[in-house]
């Protein structure tokens, strides 16, 4: 007994499906009606971004646990995507023999917040790009641009959850202070001591990280090579990375550092030959602890970290959510086609 399938049977070949037809259908009767809906919340989020309305927020690490305790005060004004006054209170233990440090912003020179300012760019290409859309009639140069969307989308909420390097510590230069207080009578470093703040959008919160540094002038760990930006512990770092099955001991003495072992003789006049030896726990600590800052060589004694709420940045940071979820799953669909 023999079974013949004809073309078109329920048995036989499948029929040719009409992608494109499937696609257009997709994109006029499913997509399209809802552009306008997605458009309303980007221009909701541009104006969040671009409001002239000042959002002051409270700075306060809490109240001091002990008398001596380390703490920050403050309030902090945001405009648009700048930093439009900022006046602060500094209180660390081991800075400026333990008493506290005003600073006042000069209010003429409002600071840049970068991150606001790539996303409002983000955002008005997206605007841009969705009015195109409305008016599309190809579906593969749709498909092109709603990706497009979905790309600057991504990007501006990958730059809320994770703030360029340039703007952390030690990568920042100290621009926050620099900028900032500018002319601020206080100073904020000393002979020994150094501090540092990380100001950055962190998901709906502007963060704030408050360091006091140590400035370490052992040679030849603090010796900086203005050439290369590198401090000779940085030397060090970088050949023990690309030479990653060499011990710490080997690589200090090619680099002319005699390996001592710890004594108390040598604790009282470590001084005296400390720029030709060390001892390889010494030597382990500075490579783990200092870092380059400043053409210096630094290590973090104190640290206070905080965050403030921006109402604005709640409201977007939902909204850039939902949106990038939304187109998301219409790309999906439209490439499953």
């Amino acid at each position: 007994m023999t079974t013949r399938l004809y073309p078109g049977d329920y048995f036989g070949e499948a029929k040719p499906q009409d992608e494109e037809g499937e696609r257009k259908w997709l994109i006029n009767e499913i997509i399209k009606p809802e552009l306008p809906n997605i458009i309303d919340n980007v221009d909701k989020c541009l104006e969040l971004l671009t409001s002239d309305e000042n959002f002051k927020m409270p700075i306060s690490s809490g109240a001091p646990s002990e008398p001596n305790s380390s703490y920050v005060r403050g309030i902090l004004t945001r405009n648009r995507g700048f930093i439009t006054d900022y006046r602060l209170i500094v209180k660390f233990k081991n800075f400026n023999r333990g008493r506290q440090s005003a600073f006042k912003m000069d209010t003429s020179r409002p600071y840049p917040l970068k991150q606001i300012d790539t996303i409002t760019e983000n955002l008005t290409a997206v605007s841009d790009l969705l009015d195109v859309l409305q008016q599309c009639e190809d579906a593969s140069r749709f498909v092109e641009d709603l990706v497009k969307v979905l790309d600057l989308l991504s990007k501006s909420i990958n730059l809320l959850h994770f703030p360029p390097q340039g703007l952390l510590f030690p990568y920042n230069g100290n621009a926050v202070l620099n900028q900032l207080f500018a002319n601020c009578e206080m100073p904020f470093q000393t002979a020994h001591h150094i501090l540092n703040i990380d100001l950055v959008i962190l998901r709906n919160e502007i963060s704030m990280d408050f360091r006091n540094l140590k400035k370490i002038t052992t040679r030849p760990w603090c010796d900086f090579d203005a050439k290369t930006g590198k401090t000779f512990t940085d030397k060090v770092r970088d050949k023990l990375k690309a030479q990653r099955g060499k011990k710490v001991s080997d690589v200090l003495q090619e680099e002319g550092l005699e390996i001592e072992e710890p004594s108390l003789l040598r604790n009282v006049f470590a001084h005296k030959n400390s720029h030709i030896s060390t001892t390889l726990e010494e030597a382990q600590n500075v490579l783990a602890r200092c870092v380059t800052f400043e053409s210096g060589l630094v290590s973090e004694c104190e640290k206070l970290s905080i965050a403030t709420s921006d109402p604005s940045l709640i409201s977007i940071t939902s909204k850039l959510s939902a949106l990038e979820n939304c187109v998301s799953n219409y790309y999906t669909n439209l490439t499953l086609i």
